[in-house]
């Protein structure tokens, strides 16, 4: 007996027929089900040229930059104290030395060495620290380091912190050179330590100038040992009446 199957083909360029069903397994935890899917052959509309057309159309604004000049600001007390010459060089600053404004251009180990020959050689006991902005966190590292390297104990060493806020302009610089020059006002944080040893008496002055009173001292002395008293003899006076 021949058996013989009726197959049917379908041609390669048909479309699937509308309407058709799948079945989707998805697994649980009794085990998979099947589950049936509807897959239409409608095409799909294609929506990005909408949603492109839908999309806001950003446009470049330009702002001008303005050109601020930041202005130095006001320090608490002046760098050179007005009984001094301020063209003369840091060495010869007799008065005001203990008044130091804290800025980023020096390096904590050069201040650590100013304090210290301040305090020991010059005799001062009171440090009157300042520090603007940036400088702040310089200044706090200051008031650390310095009290394990002066030879004073702990007790007699006292540190007292004022912070504050001070008002800085700047220069707002036009673009037409025409136009006026105008200023803004803004704020600016400032921190002010005062270290003070014992009861903060000044102790003594600078030791350049005892150096040169004891030099001139001991040159006046050597002077008097080698220098003898010259006794000039008077001639012998001849009477008139005798000639």
């Amino acid at each position: 007996m021949n058996t013989s199957k009726n197959t049917k083909k379908r041609p390669r360029n048909s479309s699937p027929a509308t309407g058709t069903h799948k079945k989707l397994k998805l697994s649980s935890i009794s085990g998979p089900i099947a589950v049936p899917v509807a897959a239409s052959s409608e095409p799909r509309e294609d929506n990005s040229r909408e949603v492109l057309s839908h999309q806001p159309e950003f446009t470049e604004q330009v702002k001008a930059k303005r050109r601020i000049n930041k202005l130095t600001p006001a320090r608490p007390f002046p760098l050179v104290p007005t009984s001094v010459s301020a063209s003369g060089p840091r060495s010869a600053h007799t008065e005001g030395k203990n008044f130091i404004c804290i800025t980023r251009k020096t390096s904590l180990g050069a201040y650590m060495r100013r304090c210290k020959h301040i305090i020991i050689k010059d005799g001062y006991k009171i440090l009157h620290l300042s520090a603007m902005g940036a400088a702040i966190p310089l200044l706090l590292q200051l008031s650390l380091a310095l009290p394990p390297i002066l030879p004073f104990a702990p007790d007699e060493i006292h540190t007292e912190i004022h912070t504050g806020t001070v008002e800085v302009q700047d220069e707002i610089l036009p673009e037409d050179e025409e136009e006026d020059i105008t200023y803004q006002t803004r704020g600016k944080s400032t921190l002010k330590v005062t270290l003070k040893i014992g009861d903060g008496e000044f102790s003594g002055g600078p030791t350049r100038d005892t150096k040169r009173r004891r030099q001139g001292k001991a040159r006046e002395g050597a002077g008097g040992k080698t220098a003898g008293h010259i006794v000039y003899d008077e001639p012998e006076q001849v009477d008139a009446e005798m000639v």
